[in-house]
């Protein structure tokens, strides 16, 4: 039976990344949750600094794109951007694992070093961010005021952050996907239904109705579903005698 003091030493790690866990399957808020996670990083490390990045792979793969950073002199902040040749995250994100760099200013060039040069940032512990069967989004930057060698313990407690960063992000991936899938899926549901209208009153074809709804789509730059949603509206209220009558709503600008 194991000895329960052994877990005494890490109780306050344990209790932290288990209430993050729980608030990350109920809370959908991306912002809000990495702020919790940075917070965790400075509240279980010691650190002065504590900074996410991600990759922005479709427009500048080889860039970090700053998420958000905790504990920063206002007066010097962090640039929004950093370039990954060169780099300890840049190492990171190539071997998946954490890298460590006891003393920035005495160790190689990197962006790193140039970056904490004038911030009094000393020690730093980069973990990659790993989300479910994707290469590495980006990386959790962990940094001390003070030379400091970092614990095998410390290093694994920002792993486990940065994976939950990867959960966050992917997470939020999945929402913005079915979000995507659900709009298609009633596009798809009222164009059917607009293209019924068509066959009925216009004695058309399944395939000419729809490249009828699509043609007035693109002659008045409205999507197909506002066209759709026109059409069932003049058949639904009866207050236009016609079609071409309703779809004239469409030359209207927008509502703001």
């Amino acid at each position: 039976m194991p000895n329960r003091d052994m877990f005494e030493p890490h109780r306050r790690v344990l209790h932290t990344l288990n209430a993050l866990g729980r608030k990350l399957v109920s809370n959908s808020d991306t912002k809000d949750m990495t702020r919790k996670i940075i917070a965790a990083g400075i509240a279980l490390l010691p650190l002065s600094v504590c900074c996410l990045w991600r990759r922005d792979a479709a427009r500048s793969p080889n860039t970090l794109r700053l998420e958000m950073v905790w504990g920063a002199d206002r007066r010097r902040p962090f640039p929004g951007c950093l370039s990954l040749a060169g780099s300890i995250s840049g190492r990171a994100l190539e071997t998946c694992r954490c890298q460590v760099a006891v003393d920035l200013a005495r160790g190689p060039a990197s962006a790193e070093k140039a970056m904490v040069s004038q911030r009094g940032l000393v020690s730093l512990l980069c973990a990659p961010v790993l989300s479910e069967g994707h290469a590495p989004d980006g990386v959790l930057q962990c940094f001390t005021g003070v030379s400091h060698v970092f614990s095998d313990l410390e290093i694994q407690v920002a792993e486990a952050l940065a994976l939950q960063a990867g959960m966050v992000w992917h997470m939020a991936g999945m929402r913005g996907e079915a979000a995507r899938l659900k709009e298609e899926l009633q596009t798809r549901k009222r164009v059917d239904r607009a293209k019924e209208v068509l066959m009925d009153q216009r004695d058309l074809t399944a395939e000419e109705a729809y490249r009828w709804i699509q043609k007035r789509s693109m002659d008045t730059r409205r999507s197909m579903r506002a066209v759709a949603e026109t059409i069932i509206m003049s058949e639904t209220t009866g207050h236009y005698t016609s079609i071409p009558h309703a779809l004239d709503l469409l030359n209207k600008p927008p509502r703001k």
